[in-house]
């Protein structure tokens, strides 16, 4: 019996990775996507789990038209503050809402050095060391961030975090720019073949011993 639960227990691991994998195909030309890593970990006592995490890896930037389109060209993320919290996001898509807040795509607003930045209805602009400016003068410095860690993703291109925080000290941003995801399709294609073989071949494993197990039982009724 203890066969058949290992069987079992690796074929919902695997198909957690299969979950894991599709997920980032789907999502790979969504601008600021962080791919998902989904991995084994041995807990002890013969138990080994399926574990995920976001990958530290960032993605390309791409050209945009818009002059609110603003990529991060350094490691860090965007702090977004929404219904109360805080998020990060490598998606520096903004418009200015009609209060004068600079709102991401999100919803959310974008936020400072001093909080969420207002602009008012000023022409907004932004340099590479991310300071940004109304009617050519600086109204704030946007807050860039590394955390611990970077956790589950929340739609709009929005992610939870863990971990302590830390300002990114050799900030860039590119204006009129996006980052995009930063997804390998072919890597993704690649696991998607090894662990649909991987859950074949278990298949087959419990199979064969069911078969055996039969062919045991039958062998015994004879007797």
């Amino acid at each position: 019996m203890a066969f058949i639960e290992a069987i079992a227990q690796g074929i919902e691991r695997d198909l957690a990775h299969l979950k894991a994998v599709s997920q980032n195909v789907s999502n790979v030309n969504t601008p600021g996507y962080q791919a998902i890593q989904s991995f084994d970990v041995a807990l002890g006592n013969n138990q080994t789990v399926a574990q995920q995490n976001i990958s530290s890896k960032y993605g390309a930037l791409k050209d945009s038209d818009r002059n609110l389109d603003w990529a991060i060209a350094s490691q860090g993320y965007f702090v977004i503050e929404k219904h109360g919290q805080l998020f990060l996001s490598r998606y520096g898509r903004f418009h200015v809402s009609s209060e004068g807040w600079l709102t991401h795509v999100s919803g959310g607003r974008l936020v400072g050095d001093n909080g969420a930045i207002n602009v008012g209805s000023g022409q907004v602009s932004v340099s590479e060391q991310g300071q940004v400016f109304i009617d050519g003068q600086q109204l704030e410095q946007l807050k860039i961030v590394e955390v611990g860690q970077v956790v589950a993703g929340q739609s709009g291109g929005l992610y939870s975090f863990s971990g302590p925080v830390t300002d990114v000290q050799n900030t860039r941003i590119k204006a009129n720019s996006i980052n995009v995801s930063n997804v390998d399709s072919g890597e993704q294609m690649t696991h998607m073949i090894n662990l649909n073989r991987h859950v074949q071949s278990l298949q087959k494993a419990a199979s064969a011993y069911d078969q055996m197990m039969n062919a045991g039982i039958n062998e015994l009724g004879r007797k």
